[in-house]
């Protein structure tokens, strides 16, 4: 990384910092003179962050305040740092509902993370909900679900870059392939893996979603392949959807 790059970045922190010291509304001039930022270098990097949403003008004053992208992104910080403790509850209440094991997992870019998981110790033949290990979202129930929340733009955009591995024979091979499996995905937005991550597995995953739409991770139900049937599969539909709804409000609140 070049140093200017860093001290641009400085900088821009520099000016956040200041408004939230100062009350939320400074001058430009007054942010050259209490960061030493030259007026010339401070008009482009403030008209960036006017751009991005990230201030604003006040109409009626001189003055800059933070912007809506400012707050957002605060917003998605609480988001991410309430949802274990909001979701814990609700796979305790998804495994004793399904009397099977559940999990919820961070959306964490090309893959999804299980940072929470909820086990069955009354079948003789159940599955481990090890935390932190991480899944490519084409293999995964809770990937998928996570892929079909997200617009069509970014859904592309992954789909370019991804590498496809197999982890067993039924994985996704292609993007085409991913694309079919995503369009199984109903109004419910329940998504469904059969063995495709783990042989003899199948797992049920549905999005939670942030306020505007986007996907902060998802809740999972897992089965082995020989308990699977069309009532279990009703039943984990239905109390996924109800589970995913209340940490929804949750977050709402």
């Amino acid at each position: 990384m070049q140093p200017s790059t860093i001290k641009s970045a400085d900088r821009v922190l520099d000016v956040l910092e200041l408004l939230c010291r100062r009350g939320n509304a400074v001058s430009h001039a007054e942010l050259s003179r209490s960061l030493g930022i030259p007026k010339s270098s401070l008009t482009g990097l403030v008209r960036n962050l006017v751009t991005r949403g990230y201030l604003e003008k006040d109409l009626d004053t001189p003055n800059y305040q933070l912007g809506p992208a400012f707050f957002e992104l605060l917003q998605q910080g609480k988001h991410v740092r309430d949802i274990l403790k909001i979701a814990k509850p609700q796979l305790a209440w998804l495994t004793e509902k399904t009397r099977e094991a559940s999990a919820f997992y961070l959306f964490r870019g090309d893959h999804v993370e299980r940072v929470l998981g909820e086990e069955v110790d009354h079948h003789p033949l159940s599955y481990r909900m090890t935390p932190h290990v991480t899944f490519p979202l084409y293999s995964a129930a809770a990937g998928k679900a996570v892929l079909s929340a997200l617009k069509a733009d970014e859904q592309e955009e992954y789909l370019r870059h991804v590498d496809f591995k197999p982890m067993t024979s039924e994985t996704a091979k292609s993007a085409n392939d991913i694309r079919q499996r995503l369009r199984a995905v109903g109004a419910d937005r329940v998504s469904i893996s059969y063995g495709e991550n783990t042989i003899g597995v199948n797992a049920l995953a549905i999005a939670v979603l942030r306020n505007d739409g986007y996907p902060i991770g998802a809740l999972s139900v897992v089965v082995p392949q020989v308990r699977y049937n069309e009532e279990l599969e009703m039943l984990c539909r239905a109390s996924l959807v109800s589970a995913a709804r209340r940490i929804e409000h949750e977050l709402a609140l």
